[in-house]
């Protein structure tokens, strides 16, 4: 179906009252764990789909992007608010949207024309409509000679072709992109973007609309004309930056770097948002109605951070960070929070800088190292308060389901098996916890030996 023979009715009334294409009112999501706990994802979350947007979700993992996305498709329902599609409530699958996926999802078995035809076994087309669907989508992303390979011929660029393809095929108005271009190389990534955005631009499909999920700044701002922020516990848009910047984007031009260092410092302000700092470790500095804990990172990971800003002075800014220790921007600030609040690292505006403990601990050997992190680790209130749930107990341990219950009360935003995972690894290295896999129990490091 070309886009002249949508239907012109329904066009027309979209475009005079404009109607979004999709809508999400105050929309908030739980998922229920195997624990019982509830898991709160996002939380009056607002956004609108109109025709010829090109929007990007960004966001740290956990932001709760990839559920939003999920929601507006009808895939899983919100837990309260409201999902329109052209200004109706959405029931069941929207059959407005097109989804590309982040793996290439195709069949080994099957040749890249019948993957791409796959797509239409639900729809009743006639065999000549779908072999002239097929070959169009075939011939917008490259793939001619391509139509008799199986995967397994295939580079991963020229399987997430297929991929969109497939979305293509199905000729939707709304098309979605589920961060597709994070298992490709850069140059591969790279390509697969712009041909995207000129196969839309190019009217030649009936796609009026893109949403892109993704955590990668730069691929926002080269594809996005609006890019939401997401912010975490509980995922929310946390603000809207409009990028007018002309097509195709300059990379390398000034105003792409200044809008890049636009969208940096937004993120950075989310997951590392400025405040004064201690100059010592007060056991009670962290606020009662903030309860914090550190992210999922490892020990080895944040050690490795420390030591690169060592080298370049004790001193850096957090974007050449990410190059320096080859993480991407998004882990790299994940790194840098978990440094931030055990009060090795400072972070005024963009620049990460080593504290007078994180001095010491990076100069010290693994016994001080070790040291150190039993008294900052201990200090933080999460560790505290498992920590007096333990005494409570007299043999100083318990079975980890029940720590994990304690968890999901103090901290419904998170997942309790995540923060259990976080002090069971730190809580082992500085040796605060122990834990025994065995008997699935958490212990209060005393100096005993392990049962």
């Amino acid at each position: 179906m070309a886009r002249e023979n949508l239907d012109t009715t329904l066009l027309t009334q979209d475009t005079i009252i404009d109607v979004p294409l999709i809508e999400l009112r105050s929309v908030s999501k739980k998922f229920q764990l195997e624990s019982g706990a509830e898991l709160k994802v996002l939380e009056g979350v607002n956004l609108a789909l109109r025709d010829g947007d090109v929007v990007a979700l960004l966001g740290p993992s956990g932001s709760g992007k990839s559920t939003c996305l999920r929601i507006m498709s009808g895939l899983i329902e919100p837990t309260s608010g409201e999902v329109l599609s052209r200004g109706k409530p959405l029931r069941g699958i929207n059959e407005n949207v097109a989804l590309v996926f982040q793996s290439f999802a195709l069949f080994p078995w099957e040749t890249v024309y019948e993957n791409i035809a796959l797509a239409l076994k639900p729809v009743e087309l006639g065999p000549s409509e779908v072999k002239e669907r097929v070959k169009r989508a075939i011939d917008l992303v490259g793939l001619e000679g391509f139509e008799e390979a199986y995967p397994r011929e295939l580079s991963g660029g020229m399987k997430q072709r297929v991929g969109v393809a497939r979305a293509l095929v199905m000729e939707r108005p709304v098309l979605f992109l589920d961060e597709p271009f994070s298992a490709l190389d850069v140059l591969t990534a790279d390509t697969l973007r712009t041909e995207i955005i000129k196969i839309f631009q190019s009217g030649q499909t009936p796609a009026r609309s893109l949403l892109i999920v993704t955590h990668n700044i730069r691929e926002a701002v080269v594809m996005a004309k609006r890019i939401l922020v997401m912010g975490v516990n509980p995922g929310h848009v946390r603000d809207e930056i409009l990028n007018d910047l002309s097509y195709p984007r300059d990379e390398d031009s000034v105003p792409f770097g200044r809008m890049v260092s636009r969208v940096h410092a937004l993120i950075t302000e989310t997951m590392i948002p400025d405040a004064p700092k201690p100059e010592t470790v007060v056991r009670t500095a962290v606020k009662e109605s903030a309860l914090q804990i550190l992210p999922d990172v490892q020990i080895s990971e944040v050690i490795g951070l420390l030591e690169s800003i060592q080298h370049e002075g004790g001193m850096t800014d957090i974007f050449d960070l990410s190059q320096a220790i080859g993480k991407d921007f998004g882990q790299t600030l994940y790194l840098v929070k978990a440094a931030e609040l055990l009060n090795l690292v400072d972070t005024p505006k963009q620049t990460v800088i080593l504290t007078e403990f994180g001095k010491r601990f990076v100069e010290g050997d693994m016994n001080i190292r070790k040291g150190m992190l039993h008294d900052l680790f201990g200090g933080l209130r999460i560790v505290q308060q498992v920590g007096e749930l333990l005494k409570q107990s007299e043999t100083l341990r318990l079975p980890v389901e029940v720590i994990e219950q304690k968890v999901a009360e103090w901290l419904p935003n998170e997942n309790p098996q995540s923060v259990l995972n976080v002090l069971i690894s730190w809580g082992r290295f500085s040796e605060v916890f122990g834990y025994n896999d065995d008997a699935k129990e958490l212990y209060l490091d005393v100096g005993q030996e392990a049962l």
